[in-house]
């Protein structure tokens, strides 16, 4: 039982983490807005889902692997909305 909630929560916690970006893309997507977006905090979580990714790969963890490619890819989507959108100083 330990082992199925340890399981069950690590699950969802990856759900979680995946989709941490989901609502600010579909915002960034919505209004063609970024102004409010911090460009640091959006490079951090692209690196984040990047260094996550590659220990996953090293460590042959496949949950870890799948949930990061998924949020690798959210990150990439967002950095790309910050830099399409943002307005030049």
């Amino acid at each position: 039982m330990e082992n199925t909630l340890a399981n069950i929560v690590g699950y969802v916690a990856a759900m979680v983490g995946t989709s941490l970006m989901l609502p600010q893309v579909a915002k960034s997507w919505k209004t063609k807005s970024v102004e409010d977006l911090s460009f640091g905090m959006t490079i951090l979580y692209f690196f984040n889902c990047l260094l996550w990714l590659s220990y996953g790969v090293l460590i042959a963890a496949a949950p870890v692997i799948v949930a990061n490619s998924i949020a690798l890819v959210i990150s990439i989507a967002q950095v790309s909305l910050l830099l399409r959108y943002r307005r030049n100083p």
